[in-house]
Formats: structure tokens, sequence, C-alpha cells
């Protein structure tokens, strides 16, 4: 397996015939192989909660247990913890509150970053207009100064009278299952007191005293097949993000945001996802180079 160095992995930012980096972790249920663990829930079309479980070639299905966005939310989480903390500079957004409370949430807490709309109603509102604008003319600089993550996992700015402004994932990671089977859940609340040996008339269910029945519920679901997290490096997206052209030396910014990916890429995967879903990682991961053609050479980073 090739060992990629500092200039190396610059060479691949650069390389046109270079279309993404690919990195796959096998993960498992804490409790072992087999076991439940439970997926997002999703308003599904009868209005009821679902998984999102999608029918797979040969009558398996594919079921998504950490999507994009979630999976984006939970890396630029981690840029804001320590040692990742002093890679990004700190840009907070503080909003007035009623009974001159108010609440500071950092750029990287920004569910549409540099498009999201509490930058609208800042002090930063002229600056990130201008970041835009600069963008739209080729330079990407004071995007990443201000936002690097809206380069790397995208952002698209839809309001107001001027003209939209949509940034393309460079980097986008998921968390699937293979051929899950679906449980269902049931349950009765019983209190430590009845109301009739409190001496008590009627039900009292309400209190928190006679058993009340849960309706039936989800359950979780059972991997047959593998656990996996994909990330993918879109190194198109990224030099179309960053205006790396052909020919020409990627700049400082660009090799900051395309380092910000190569970590974002390999960090450990997050192991406590929601309640009832832990899950720890299952053998080394891998990265690979793919190029234009669909060659695949595994990378060392």
């Amino acid at each position: 397996m090739p060992d990629a160095g500092h200039a190396d992995l610059i060479a691949l930012l650069e390389d046109p015939a270079q279309v993404a980096l690919v990195a796959t972790q096998r993960l498992r249920p804490a409790e072992g192989v087999g076991r439940p663990f439970y997926p997002p829930t999703y308003l599904g079309s009868d209005n009821a909660p679902t998984y999102c479980i999608s029918p797979g070639p040969g009558g398996g299905n594919l079921c998504v247990v950490d999507s994009v966005q979630s999976q984006a939310n939970r890396i630029e989480e981690a840029f804001t913890q320590a040692p990742l903390r002093e890679l990004v500079r700190p840009v907070q957004i503080t909003a007035d509150l009623p009974n001159d409370a108010t609440r500071t949430l950092d750029m990287l807490q920004l569910g549409h970053r540099l498009a999201d709309a509490a930058v609208a109603f800042s002090n930063l509102a002229q600056q990130a207009d201008d970041a835009m604008r600069g963008f739209r003319q080729g330079g990407h600089a004071e995007i990443a100064h201000l936002s690097p993550t809206s380069l790397l996992m995208g952002m698209w700015q839809s309001r107001g009278e001027g003209e939209q402004l949509k940034i393309p994932r460079a980097f986008s990671a998921t968390i699937t299952a293979t051929d899950v089977t679906p449980l269902r859940r049931m349950a009765t609340f019983t209190g430590s007191f009845w109301s009739k040996e409190l001496g008590l008339e009627g039900t009292r269910s309400a209190e928190g005293l006679d058993p009340v029945p849960a309706a039936e519920a989800l359950g979780g679901v059972v991997a047959v097949g593998p656990i996996e997290r994909t990330a993918t490096l879109n190194l198109i997206a990224l030099r179309q993000n960053c205006h790396v052209r052909p020919g020409v030396s990627a700049d400082a910014a660009a090799r900051y945001i395309y380092a910000l990916g190569l970590l974002a890429m390999t960090l450990e995967p997050e192991c406590f996802l929601r309640q009832g879903c832990l899950l720890v990682q299952e053998g080394e991961a891998s990265v690979r180079i793919v190029g234009r053609r669909g060659t695949e050479t595994p990378l060392d980073v």
C-alpha cells in the first residue's frame, strides 16, 4: 500500500486524472454482530415514524444508519473540540434573546454554515455577503477565512434578493447497513403503587400510578449484511470550490480546505450515534484513490 507523503497528497489534489479519495470502515454494534441497534427515524408517507430502508437488488435492502447531513454535523462538532479546534479559527454568532439574555454559537454549529439565516441577522452579514460575492468572481479565500467547512461540506445561499449561491459538497460521509430486518417494540408502564392500594377511586394512569400499555413502536433493526461508514472526498468538487486550475499549483487556502477534508475522511467515527445505537469499529479502515477511468489504488494516509 503506497504511503502518501505531503508532496504526494498535494499532487493528488492537483492531478485532474484523480477524481476522489474514498474511505470505508466496517462497524458493528457494541453488543456484538447480529445484535439489534436503532437507526434514525423519519416521518413516513403515512405521517408515522419510520426507518429509511430502501429495497436493494436481489431482494435485499439498504438502511440509513447515519445520514450525510448528520455525519457532517458530527465532524464539524469534532472541529470545535481540542486538538482539532486549533485548525479552524473560531467565528461566533451571538443572538439577543428576550430578558437581556444572549446565545452564542460557533460558525461550525450553524446548520447552513455561512448561508445560515443567523449570519444574515448578525454583524457578520456584510462580511458574509462580500465573501460570497468574491466567490462568484473566482475567489475562495474569504469564505475559507470565515467558514472553511462551507467549501468542504457545501452550502446554499437561497435567501435575499441577490443571486443565489450553491457550493456543492466536496466531502460526504454516511453510515449504512445492508439487509436489515426491522424489529418491533412493546411496553407497559407499571407504577410503584396502584390507585386501589392507595385507596383512590378510579384509574390514575395519568398521574403515574396505574399501568399504561404503550402502542406498538419501532424496535430497531438487525443487520444480516455489513454496517459500513463510507467517506468520499470529491476532488473534482474540491477543485471547483477552491478554484484549482489544471497546471496551476493550488494556493494555501485550497490546500488548507483539502487538509481538513483528509482529516474529516480519516477521523475515527463517533460511536454513540443515538440511544440504542452504539457502534464500534470492526477491523481497520481503508482508503483508496479513484481515477477517472475507474482505477482504484490503495492509499495509506
